[in-house]
């Protein structure tokens, strides 16, 4: 009795196996052959022609008030003509006098700041005490306040092997008070002693060589000799700190600011139409990210892009008081 009774099991439930593959096998079938027929037949004449009439292009609408957050990374675009900035883009000048003009800007994608110093000589460079893995950086603060600058901005690159952010190991070239602190062939921008700005792919060697005074890397070069360096890329926006010189000496930094929900940041070839647009002839980009900060008269102007507060970084630019470095 007790056999006949396990078979009986047993039966049940093959039978039940059977019925479950047999469900299955009849599901897939029915779903191979929607998608076949519908893989197979064209789509409706007012749907393609929907889809050919299609633009790509994404509006750029003009943001609104900066907002902390991650913000997603925009769409890859060439920078259309008409969102090359011309100098109606100054929303607010902050201060100007005593040749430097201070002002809050604002782009189709972006809002930033921009400084314009007459005199290249007042620029200089700051720095942490001394550099090493072990070392720790200072912020632009404490760089601009120790040195007395009116106005501060992040500097070159810097390594950060471990992700600890101490921010004391510089990576490129340095070069302070025209001596080669670190001299590594890299894309670096600096002044020589008569004010002119170089750009380009240098080592410490020829940091010398061109008498550059100070000068740091990070890059890309974004303006070289009035021409839009190439190729630059388009792929992100990121909050961008960058640094050129107009063809009457003046130096144009700008910070833009990024990684927030109304400010997404720019491209590195949309910040080279950006500082050529503002009449660069030579222009590079340096750190940008997390360290990109600019300081002015006591306060950071930007919004900090980590929610630590502004990084301690090796080395910044600072703009020293009205007749710096003539004597």
């Amino acid at each position: 009795m007790a056999n006949r009774k396990k078979k009986k099991n047993r039966v049940g439930a093959l039978t039940a196996a059977l019925c479950v593959i047999l469900t299955l096998s009849l599901a897939a079938g029915v779903v191979y052959g929607l998608y076949w027929y519908g893989s197979s037949r064209p789509a409706p004449a007012s749907i393609r022609e929907q889809a050919a009439g299609t633009s790509l292009a994404v509006d750029l609408a003009s943001p609104a008030e900066s907002v902390i957050g991650q913000a997603p990374v925009p769409a890859q675009a060439e920078l259309p003509q008409e969102a090359v900035p011309s100098m109606d883009v100054i929303e607010e000048v902050l201060f100007d006098e005593d040749g430097l003009m201070v002002a809050r800007i604002r782009g189709k994608r972006y809002v930033g700041f921009m400084a314009v110093v007459d005199d290249p000589l007042r620029l200089t460079l700051g720095k942490c005490p001394w550099f090493g893995e072990g070392a720790y950086g200072r912020t632009v603060k404490q760089m601009a306040d120790e040195a007395g600058a009116v106005l501060a901005i992040n500097g070159g690159g810097f390594s950060d092997p471990n992700g600890e952010g101490r921010g004391g190991s510089p990576t490129g070239n340095v070069i302070y008070e025209g001596k080669m602190l670190m001299g590594y062939w890299s894309p670096t921008v600096g002044i020589d002693a008569d004010g002119k700005l170089h750009v380009g792919d240098f080592n410490g060697n020829t940091c010398l060589d061109l008498g550059l005074q100070w000068a740091v890397s990070y890059g890309p070069t974004l303006v070289k000799d009035g021409a839009i360096c190439s190729p630059l890329d388009n792929s992100h926006g990121e909050p961008r700190t960058a640094i050129g010189q107009r063809e009457d000496g003046a130096i144009v930094i700008i910070v833009l600011q990024g990684r927030q929900v109304q400010a997404l940041g720019v491209t590195c070839k949309e910040l080279a139409y950006i500082m050529q647009a503002y009449g660069c002839v030579n222009a590079s980009n340096l750190d940008g990210g997390a360290s990109s900060d600019i300081y002015f008269q006591g306060d950071y102007l930007n919004v900090c892009n980590t929610s630590g507060g502004p990084r301690p970084i090796p080395t910044s630019v600072l703009v020293m008081p009205a007749g710096y470095g003539r004597g």
